[in-house]
């Protein structure tokens, strides 16, 4: 848009103006384009088995199936899911005992994950939950892999009803836990315990044995996976950006990344919380929900709020109040209230001849519709009460009598009454003049 502008006109503070008008306009900041990638980011590098793992659920002809996989060894642990936050209990703690308490779960933000019952379960055996932003499976790209992986060894190895108890699939997972990587030449048992697992595939006597020590693991691992890494991380980094980072109070618009209208920049919030990982907890305005979101789908901007219309005194002393668009009469009350205002009772022994009322101190405007919104509204209940004046002509003829007859009464129209005389300021307005 600048450049556009600068080819053909040119005006002092051109630049500031254009952004201006390109940060207020709502229908271009809902359809900008998306953030770049993010470069990746090293996560915690597991040094033993089972002391990192992940987890995650999905569902598999129409059966719910858990697992969890190790960071380290890959061992992949698969159940069916059922009893929701219960059973996802019952399946760590077996695993817990059996392979040893972890130091971090790394999981997404499902129902069965973020229950108040898990969070005490894992916060009781200290282990350190960590939760990948929504609709961001790249953070948890480790258990997606392992659910991948499980999907194909279910194919055609489980029962009608989706049981995971056949030979068909207990030899299926039994040979995966014992296939060597195709770069580390280790299998997921050798990493866990050190030898192969026997299984129904003969193997020469003595490799059962296992190796002298876990270090000779470790850095034939790191060996062998050293040119892996460097190539994932060159092909992760490319077209990517490092974003700069947000604080908390931050205004954030926030990517859709489902529903009906994806990549648009709907929903808008403030941030509450900065975790690691470029992860932010934001406060979603309208519904006030909380939610965990990766900086790639943030973008902060400062939100715009009109003027408020102005309040406007004329030169009677009458203040006009700006009427609201949401507001259900016409027109506002106007009220002007003077200082000093005598009481009822002063009031009534001042003499009324020689001295008229010029100007009532309350002024009711209303639009001339006979119905009962347009009717004369009661008092305030913070305001004085209205003093009772009488109808005196503000010049009266000299020959006039002194003791005029009081006018007949006339019944009250169906419009208020508006009076033909002619308006001046009270006298104990004089002091202050606007």
């Amino acid at each position: 848009m600048t450049s556009r502008a600068e080819s053909s006109v040119f005006w002092p503070g051109i630049t500031p103006a254009i952004s201006a008008i390109r940060a207020s306009c709502q229908q271009c900041n809902r359809a900008a384009p998306s953030n770049p990638s993010a470069p990746p980011t090293a996560l915690m590098n597991a040094e033993y088995p089972f002391q990192c793992i992940c987890a995650d659920y999905f569902r598999y002809e129409g059966c719910n199936y858990l697992v969890i996989v190790d960071r380290y060894s890959n061992w992949p642990i698969v159940e069916r899911a059922n009893d929701g936050a219960r059973g996802l209990i019952d399946c760590l703690r077996r695993t817990f005992v059996t392979f040893g308490i972890p130091d971090e779960l790394s999981s997404d933000g499902g129902p069965e994950f973020t229950s108040t019952a898990t969070r005490a379960f894992l916060k009781d055996w200290g282990v350190n939950h960590r939760l990948s932003s929504v609709a961001f499976p790249h953070s948890n790209c480790r258990a997606e892999v392992g659910v991948k992986t499980v999907k194909r060894l279910l194919m055609d190895n489980t029962n009608l009803d989706g049981s995971l108890e056949t030979d068909l699939f207990q030899r299926a997972i039994l040979q995966y836990r014992n296939t060597p990587d195709r770069d580390t030449k280790l299998s997921p048992a050798m990493c866990v315990f050190g030898r192969p697992i026997r299984d129904f595939i003969p193997i020469p006597p003595g490799r059962y044995k296992p190796h002298s020590t876990w270090r000779e693991t470790l850095l034939a691992r790191e060996e062998a996976l050293r040119n892996r890494h460097m190539l994932s991380a060159e092909r992760l980094s490319e077209h990517t950006k490092r974003l700069p980072q947000l604080s908390v109070g931050d205004h954030v618009r926030i990517q859709n990344q489902v529903g009906q209208n994806p990549l648009k920049w709907d929903k808008t919030g403030v941030i509450i919380e900065v975790r690691q990982f470029d992860q932010y907890v934001i406060k979603v305005d309208g519904s006030g929900r909380v939610t965990l979101r990766n900086r790639k789908f943030l973008k902060k901007y400062v939100p715009v709020y009109p003027n408020p219309p102005p309040i406007t005194v004329d030169k009677a002393g009458i203040t006009h109040w700006p009427t609201l668009p949401n507001h259900t009469t016409k027109e506002k009350v106007a009220y002007q209230t003077p200082p000093n205002r005598p009481t009822d009772k002063q009031a009534s022994q001042q003499p009324q001849v020689g001295s008229p009322m010029e100007n009532p101190p309350y002024v009711h405007v209303t639009p001339g519709h006979d119905s009962q919104e347009d009717r004369p509204q009661p008092r305030p209940a913070d305001t004085p009460p209205t003093i009772a004046e009488p109808l005196v002509n503000p010049d009266p003829p000299t020959s006039a009598p002194a003791n005029h007859p009081p006018p007949p009464e006339v019944p009250p129209p169906s419009t208020p009454r508006r009076s033909s005389r002619h308006v001046r300021k009270p006298k104990w307005h004089k002091d202050f003049d606007m």
